[in-house]
């Protein structure tokens, strides 16, 4: 959402998507800030490699730290884009319904 006291955005590295589609959970800190880390499940490398052996497991992806005002606009865009319809299925993942 566009704000008039920020500067305008823009990507001079072309930052890349990260998947997450893993377990995620988020933590508080004494300053006020919150830490969300995200994970994706893949197989272990060494396993895979050298022994064809496919042994999951849940590797952090992506930590975002930000403040508790961007939390609460994150869930304000979350709700207004994301709607409960009865019957309808809601094409979102990534995560469980709760704290991990």
């Amino acid at each position: 959402m566009s704000n008039p006291n920020e500067p305008p955005g823009k990507d001079p590295d072309t930052v890349p998507e990260t998947l997450c589609i893993g377990k995620f959970n988020i933590a508080f800190n004494n300053a006020g800030l919150a830490t969300l880390t995200f994970t994706h499940v893949r197989p272990k490398a060494g396993d895979l490699l050298d022994n064809g052996q496919i042994i999951e497991e849940s590797v952090v992806r992506a930590r975002i730290v930000t403040t508790g005002d961007n939390l609460i606009a994150l869930r304000d865009l979350l709700n207004n884009l994301i709607k409960d319809q009865p019957g309808a299925s809601t094409a979102v993942g990534g995560g469980s319904g709760k704290l991990n």
